[in-house]
């Protein structure tokens, strides 16, 4: 059919990208400073940073509601590089604003780019691809982080960018690739932490690469090459940041990532906004936890529901999605992700593309795994829902994993062409035109207030 072969141009791949990029913009202009979810916080970070310091090591800071303390942030190299941008540009604050927002909307497109580029490398075609990109681009929480004030984009790029340096090593063994890989590793989680358990496990597999391939990888010194050079700084200045921040913490503190009572005690940190909703949690009668058999499936539910319905103390939107489209979508997902252990069983052994997608895939998977384990221990705490639980939290694995649910449809569907067309632009149809931008624009709280 003619809209299958349409799907497979770049034409087709550039009208999906093209639609992105002026939805995010139109959110980047029309949206009230604020309310995306931690806006606001990563905007006083910011302007602390280019109002206090030249240097992005804090010696001093006063918790206030939003910060708390900053001297010992983990992820604090995205608000630290957007403070030059703030400090440099003469415009006024509001447009000082939106031009950090439209740095989101770039580094968005780069990471749809390299998704693109990855779903290639794993033998999976243009046209579902262009499908895939065209859904994922379309669910609200991806446009609205994607225009946003925000280091979570950053996460969805790391992720890609290293599974892509990841491919390539598999492929061909490179030490420069391997050296990226590394600053990877060790920068990620200082750009959002929840880079960090992806940067362990990228950590732990480039170390792999490098002793299986030592001779190999060692042998490719003998000669200069400027790109190498060059990779050996970035991985030495990515490793001191890291040493400094994540291993001074963990030495003093015993965990990467210190409270902001640890490190500047319960009284100076009275005032943080974190510290005000614990001892609230702490007034109240401590409810009976839930078992974790009931735990995992209503957290799966909620953070995809976020992703499609996104609830954000900024943003209490009236007009929402239609109540069957998260259902809809979440089916979807978990029958092409099941029909992946039919489909991959018959060809793992033989077939080198279908060994990467299962890597690709329990990677996948292990970043969901992680942010579920996460919130459980939050929640184990003070046995109140909801703490720290967002779907835009899990979006660096659902980009995969839609794009993923799209391949194995179009395997499970592959002799009946009218089925899978039909249930694509239901599909399509559905999210563009039951969620995404329309029906976030018919809100009025969302440039309102």
């Amino acid at each position: 059919m003619w809209l299958r072969t349409f799907a497979g141009t770049i034409w087709a791949r550039r009208l999906v990208l093209i639609l992105f990029i002026v939805q995010a913009m139109t959110l980047v202009f029309i949206t009230r400073i604020g309310t995306p979810p931690d806006e606001t916080n990563h905007i006083k970070f910011i302007e602390y940073y280019a109002n206090h310091s030249l240097s992005p090591f804090l010696t001093h800071q006063t918790p206030t509601y939003n910060l708390g303390d900053k001297t010992r942030e983990v992820d604090y190299v995205y608000h630290y590089t957007m403070s030059f941008v703030y400090r440099g540009l003469p415009l006024s604050v509001h447009g000082k604003y939106l031009v950090i927002r439209t740095f989101s909307v770039l580094f968005a497109l780069l990471a749809f780019l390299a998704l693109a580029k990855l779903f290639r490398k794993l033998g999976i075609s243009e046209g579902v691809t262009t499908v895939s990109l065209l859904i994922l681009t379309n669910l609200p929480m991806v446009l609205m982080m994607s225009s946003a004030i925000n280091n979570d984009v950053f996460v969805w790029l790391g992720m890609v960018g290293g599974l892509l340096l990841l491919m390539r090593l598999w492929e061909r063994p490179a030490l420069v690739d391997l050296l990226w890989l590394a600053s990877l590793a060790f920068i990620g989680g200082l750009v959002k932490r929840d880079l960090l358990p992806i940067g362990l496990l990228f950590g732990v597999l480039g170390l792999v690469i490098f002793f299986r391939h030592f001779r190999l990888l060692t042998g490719q010194l003998k000669r200069f090459d400027w790109r190498v050079a060059l990779a050996i700084v970035a991985v030495l200045v990515c490793a001191g940041l890291f040493i400094e921040r994540v291993g001074v913490n963990v030495a003093r503190y015993g965990t990467p990532t210190p409270s902001c009572n640890q490190v500047q005690g319960a009284a100076a940190c009275s005032v943080f906004w974190g510290n005000i909703r614990e001892a609230h949690l702490n007034s109240r009668p401590m409810p009976a936890a839930m078992p974790i058999i009931e735990f995992v499936p209503r957290w799966i539910w909620s953070s995809v529901s976020n992703i499609v319905d996104i609830q954000t103390q900024g943003w209490r939107h009236v007009v929402k999605p239609a109540r069957w489209l998260t259902p809809l979508l979440l089916v979807v997902l978990l029958v092409g992700l099941l029909y992946a252990l039919v489909y991959e069983r018959k060809r793992f052994r033989d077939d080198t593309f279908s060994r990467y997608r299962v890597c690709v895939l329990l990677i996948a998977l292990y970043y969901v795994g992680v942010q579920m384990v996460v919130n459980y221990s939050t929640y184990r705490k003070q046995h109140a829902w909801g703490l720290a639980l967002n779907g835009r939290y899990i979006i660096p694995s659902i980009l995969l994993l839609g794009g993923f649910a799209s391949f194995y449809w179009s395997r499970l569907l592959q002799r009946y062409p009218r089925t899978l067309v039909v249930l694509t632009v239901v599909i399509i149809l559905s999210t563009v035109f039951g969620s995404g931008l329309l029906m976030m624009l018919n809100n009025y709280q969302l440039h309102n207030g």
